[in-house]
Order: C-alpha cells, then structure tokens, then sequence
C-alpha cells in the first residue's frame, strides 16, 4: 500500500512538474509614436496613437490590447477594430493574411498612458527550472519605499510613543465626546508633528503612486504619475508626497483662516490633528489592503481603485463625527456649525473626490 501511494505521488509529481504556463510579453517597449513626421521610440510622450510592428518571429502567439477607454486598431493604415475593452487575436492568422507585414496603429481621442498591449503564448515550464528572476521596477520600488517608511515610522515610535498611538487611537477618532486631545493638539506645530505630517504626506504618496499604476484605466489623473524606471518611481514619489504636505499646510492655514472668521478661535487645532488622525489611519489601513493584495496576486484595476473609495468614505465619516464633536465643545448653533464644516471639510473633500475619482 505504501509503495502504491508512493508511486501515486511520485506520478503526480512528474507531471506537473511539466506543465502548460502562458508566458506574456509586454510590448510596450516597441512602442513608437511619430514626431516631426518620424517615428522615434516612446519614453512617456503624451500622445494619442502609438504605433508598433509584428513579424514572423511573433507567430504561435495571441496579440492582447486591453484599456477601460475606448480605442480604434488600424492594420496597415485601415481601420480593423474598435473597443472599450479587449481584443485578441492570433498573430498566426494575421500573419497569414498580411504576408508577414504588419503594422499596427492604435489611437485614443485622450493621450495615451494605460493602454497594455501583449503578446502571449503557451510555453512548456519545468519545476524543476530555476530562471533568473527579471527584474521589475514598480516592485523594486515599492519594496524600497515600503522599508524606508517602515524605518520613518519606528524613528518617530522611538522619538514620541504617545503621540503616535493618539494618531492611531481609533477609538478616538469615532467617538463623540474627547477631552484629552486638547493637549497633544496644543502642539500641533512642533518639529515632532511637522515630522509626522512629512511621514504621513510620504505615506499618502507611496499609496496613490501605486494606486495610480495599478488603475491608471480608470483615474484620469494617473496618466501624470506613470513611471517607467525605479529612479523616476522615486521622483514622482518625492514630487507627490511634497504635494500632498504643501496641501496640508494649506488646509491647516484655511481652517485657521475660517476659525476665526466663524469666531471658532480654539477649533482650528484640534479639527487640524483629528484630519490628520483620520489620513493617518486610513493611508495604513489602505496600505494594509494593497499589502495583502500583492500576497494573493490580485492586481485587478476595481480593487486599487476601490482603495481611493474607501478613503474617501473613512474621511467622509471621520467629517460627520467632527461635527458632533464640535456640538459638544461649543454652544453655536447647528447651522453655523454646518456652515464652517462646508467651507473647511465637505467642499474641499467634494473638489478632492471630483479630481481624483472621476
């Protein structure tokens, strides 16, 4: 019995270990666009029709063009499809039916930056091959950024304990009634909140750099943030995050602006330290998504951008607790309330979700 289990194993074993894999080849790098009646290669130029060639070296496979925006593939100069979705088709029957001489041409009505052209075909994979791993940019940068914030975020546990566990205080951030906040909200411009602000801008960054990769087909704003090499990941990284902090210091200045406007002189601080509570938490527990879903493979565009949705309903819901919080800590009436939360949360989280979700 043993020795037929043992045979059983060692039969399964053997075939998989010779197993169909589809091997997909990105042909971005044969991209050309033309410029000045010249077709030079494409390095991120914002165009609207991208052009590459197949040849006979190119049989045996299946030719993917994949994008959420409408688009038109021309063979040759003639018109052959339009989609909103994905073609395929067989590069051998294309082949076939131009000679060998294929010239394709897609173009978009919107510069070009999400649409994924491949070539893929089935190829015999061994378990017990051991290939050199390609290299891959975004994962490079990812990974490299992700330790770099991870050493930030234990410099500032180190510098100030409690202070990090009052931004990661959930309990706190949906809860009606707070009265210990006054003092660590009473510093909010110290060098140790800046330097929070900075880590929280850097985390914010590295998320909606990858968020933005990852569903480029359905942000128009991603085409700004696409990189095709770990050093431009990391300046656009930095560009980003400086953005999203010089953003902060603004809203901090406006809600001073209207605290006083609203004679809501001691609100300014403490509504400042709960935005900052609610990006803090909501940028983790995003990063924490994202996390999980490089682990099980999901690299669906839906699922990145369900993370902006998300982040979205938390500082959404972090603004209606606020507001009953401001009822207990003043004696305004509920309109005037409403009123100075208009003009310093919700029109700005409206314009915000207008830009970067639709």
């Amino acid at each position: 019995m043993k020795c037929l289990f043992l045979f059983f194993f060692l039969s399964i074993s053997l075939l998989s270990s010779a197993q169909a894999l589809l091997k997909s080849n990105d042909l971005r790098e044969q991209w050309h666009v033309l410029e000045k009646d010249k077709y030079v290669e494409y390095a991120g130029q914002k165009r609207k029709a991208i052009h590459f060639s197949l040849t006979r070296a190119d049989g045996g496979s299946n030719l993917t063009i994949f994008d959420q925006r409408e688009f038109s593939v021309f063979i040759n100069g003639k018109l052959m499809a339009r989609s909103l979705d994905t073609i395929r088709w067989k590069t051998d029957s294309l082949l076939s039916r131009y000679q060998g001489n294929i010239f394709i041409s897609i173009y978009q009505d919107q510069p070009i930056y999400s649409l994924q052209t491949r070539l893929e075909r089935p190829v015999q994979s061994s378990s017990f091959e051991n290939p050199t791993r390609k290299t891959d940019y975004f994962k490079d940068f990812v990974i490299l950024a992700s330790f770099i914030l991870l050493a930030l975020l234990a410099v500032l546990f180190r510098i100030n304990p409690r202070l990090t566990f009052d931004y990661l205080n959930v309990i706190k951030l949906f809860s009606a009634q707070e009265r210990d906040d006054a003092i660590v909200a009473g510093r909010i411009g110290s060098s140790v909140n800046l330097f929070f602000f900075g880590f929280i801008s850097f985390l914010l960054g590295l998320i909606l750099i990858v968020i933005f990769n990852l569903a480029a087909d359905r942000i128009p704003l991603a085409g700004n943030f696409i990189f095709y090499s770990t050093q431009q990941g990391f300046l656009l990284w930095i560009l980003l995050s400086v953005l999203v902090f010089i953003i902060l210091i603004l809203k901090l200045i406006l809600i001073t602006g209207f605290a006083l406007l609203f004679n809501l002189r001691g609100i300014a601080r403490f509504q400042f330290f709960n935005f900052i509570r609610i990006l803090f938490i909501t940028s983790l527990l995003m990063g924490g998504l994202a996390l999980l879903y490089f682990v099980f493979h999901l690299h669906s565009s839906a699922l990145f951008y369900n993370l902006l949705v998300i982040c979205f309903i938390f500082v959404l819901a972090g603004t209606v607790f606020l507001f009953l919080k401001l009822l207990t800590r003043t004696s305004f009436p509920i309109f005037h309330l409403f009123s100075y939360l208009c003009a310093t949360e919700i029109i700005l989280l409206m314009i915000l979700g207008k830009v970067v979700l639709f």
